[in-house]
């Protein structure tokens, strides 16, 4: 891959961190935040005297940031030294709340080949989201309660309701949703709705505590489906951006709990192809448990040939097996998935899966189905049952083949 010019580089990190910034508050406190940290570290690396921030209320990079042409005489390593400071000294100027989802929101926004020629230059975002996470999880002082996860996520999800669509609507939604979701989900039956609108001076949520008991997947997987579902009945009443207001309310400290309980929010708002790229992935590290993952991407990839008649948009995915790494690179999913019924979606996954399952053969696919699902994750789990996706069928039936 041809080296991008550092001009390049240091120009799309800094837009990628303006928008990232614009979008938790505006573009003005942005450009102020940036300017500031540019400001601060260019009495360490003058190189940086070489970047003016402008401002517009434009997405263009030309209108947002200057950037002298001399910045492409500096050695690529001083320059890969340089951006690693100024991610993490922006990380720590918007505080540890905000920076929580930051670096990975700007690894998100960054095109493929920038993301690898920034590894190239020692500046792997991955690495600087998961040392953040650690320092955060150093920090926590005390355990908290699978109880008290829940009375505050519940609390925080009915007051983003009420402040948007009203009292009645967020207590019925939530009084609703949870005695529904508790028939699939034993562990929200500890979980009850007080209708503050008749009684004042009670809590919202009372949690019953035979529920610090439970197991954390349980837990998770009930919290994670709440979320869901209020989610997706907004989203078809063409309501107000609930996820992103629930973010900007949860600290640091349950941010991270939520995470260790295996909630990801970001994958409520995934496109269909970043579902399926993340399908194919935990299918290839599953069967590379047992298998070398050549021959694991092989499988895969002949599946995929197998169901284009049926399923014509499979042609657009490619998966490059010199390419594919860990983080899952190498895999192709052209965004022209995003058009298709999540349905036929979820058929085509339903198959893929099920032929693979199969493929395996008796004693390393016995267990193939649980593998899945761990190098896949609860929350994507929940993602793709709602796509129609029937693991627990497809398992039933391999283990009455064997």
């Amino acid at each position: 891959m041809p080296q991008i010019e550092n001009k390049a580089l240091v120009g799309q990190l800094i837009k990628s961190t303006i928008g990232v910034i614009s979008r938790r508050t505006s573009e003005a406190y942005a450009n102020l935040v940036i300017g500031n940290a540019i400001q601060e570290l260019s009495e360490k690396y003058p190189i940086l005297k070489y970047i003016e921030i402008i401002g517009s209320q434009f997405n263009e990079l030309n209108d947002v940031v200057e950037i002298n042409d001399k910045i492409n005489e500096i050695k690529i390593g001083e320059i890969g030294i340089v951006l690693k400071k100024f991610i993490k000294k922006i990380t720590r100027a918007i505080g540890k709340n905000e920076g929580f989802y930051f670096i990975k929101e700007i690894k998100e926004d960054l095109p493929y080949d920038y993301e690898i020629s920034f590894k190239e230059i020692g500046l792997d975002l991955d690495f600087l989201q998961l040392d953040f996470l650690i320092k955060v999880k150093q920090n926590l002082q005390y355990k908290i309660k699978y109880s008290e996860i829940l009375k505050y996520i519940i609390t925080i999800v009915y007051e983003v309701l009420e402040r948007d669509q009203g009292r009645n609507y967020a207590f019925s939604l939530l009084n609703d949703l949870i005695k529904r979701l508790s028939l699939e989900h034993q562990v929200l039956k500890n979980i009850k709705i007080n209708d503050i609108r008749s009684m004042q001076g009670i809590d919202i949520v009372t949690i019953n505590t035979h529920v610090d008991n439970d197991e954390s997947s349980t837990v998770g997987a009930g919290i994670q489906k709440i979320i869901q579902e209020i989610n997706n009945q907004l989203n078809e009443k063409g309501g107000f951006d609930f996820l992103e207001k629930l973010k900007e309310k949860i600290s640091t400290d349950y941010n991270y709990k939520l995470r260790e309980l295996g909630v990801d929010l970001s994958v409520i708002k995934l496109c269909k192809d970043e579902i399926l790229k993340h399908v194919l992935k935990s299918l290839i590290d599953s069967m590379s448990d047992s298998s070398t993952k050549g021959y694991a991407i092989l499988m895969v990839n002949n599946v995929l040939k197998k169901y284009i008649p049926k399923f014509n948009f499979l042609k657009t995915v490619k998966i490059d097996g010199i390419k594919y790494s860990n983080e899952g690179n190498g895999i192709y999913v052209s965004p022209e998935l995003n058009l298709i019924r999540e349905s036929k979606l979820g058929r085509s996954i339903q198959k893929i899966i099920e032929d693979i399952s199969v493929a395996m053969g008796e004693e390393p696919g016995m267990n193939f189905i649980d593998r899945f699902k761990k190098h896949l994750g609860k929350a994507y789990v929940i993602r793709i049952e709602e796509l129609g996706v029937n693991l627990h069928m497809i398992e039933l039936r391999q283990n009455l083949s064997f």
